[in-house]
């Protein structure tokens, strides 16, 4: 019998069971561009046959049978690169990537649907990627105007789903990242925004 000979403190990690499935970490990611002025949805999930740094789904909105995905946490990141400019007066708003992202993340909502269920909403903020490429940003004034380079991402702890979402094999899914107060103008460019469900995924043996 599979899974006989081991440790009973083992029986919570088994990744292959009588069923013919095994279940490993896994993530699922999806990016889509935000338009700056413009975009108010942002429906990820639903393309296939993009880089594989951009996606990594084989089938619009589903997985395929028999796969099926347990989300345990959803993370957001804005592929976003270090942005450098003019800095501004005392007593007014820096504008750059990092204002970009805080204003991404004060109104922004995300909203995930499962078949016909709904969960959510959570504010963007409330999902950071928490992983990331980190520095420190300097300024200086060696050219005819003070500048400011700067990076920012949502960061703090990871947001845990618990109980945790399942996601069953041909099971229609998204996540949608909406601004109901209306699209956000951004000053440094148009970012790709990264959606990632981390968790486990379960599917045939190999």
């Amino acid at each position: 019998m599979i899974n006989a000979n081991i440790p009973r403190e083992w029986e919570s990690y088994v990744t292959q069971t009588n069923l013919g499935l095994e279940v490993v970490p896994a993530v699922l990611y999806d990016t889509l561009t935000y338009t700056s002025a413009t975009t108010t949805n942002l429906r990820f999930f639903q393309q296939t046959n993009v880089a594989r740094d951009l996606s990594n789904m084989k089938q619009a909105g589903m997985l395929s049978n028999p796969e099926a995905f347990l989300i345990q946490n959803i993370s957001i990141f804005s592929r976003h690169n270090p942005w450098t400019q003019a800095a501004t007066a005392s007593a007014s708003i820096q504008t750059g990537q990092f204002n970009d992202l805080v204003l991404l993340a004060n109104t922004g909502i995300a909203t995930l649907k499962i078949g016909n269920k709904e969960y959510g909403p959570w504010p963007l903020w409330r999902l950071p990627s928490a992983t990331f490429v980190k520095g420190n940003i300097a300024t200086g004034g060696a050219t005819a105007a003070n500048l400011v380079e700067q990076y920012g991402q949502i960061d703090g702890p990871l947001y845990s789903l618990f109980p945790n979402l399942m996601i069953s094999p041909l099971q229609s899914f998204d996540l949608t990242l909406s601004w109901p107060s209306g699209a956000v103008t951004l000053v440094a460019g148009n970012p790709p925004i990264e959606v990632l469900f981390d968790g486990q995924l379960a599917r045939s043996v190999q």
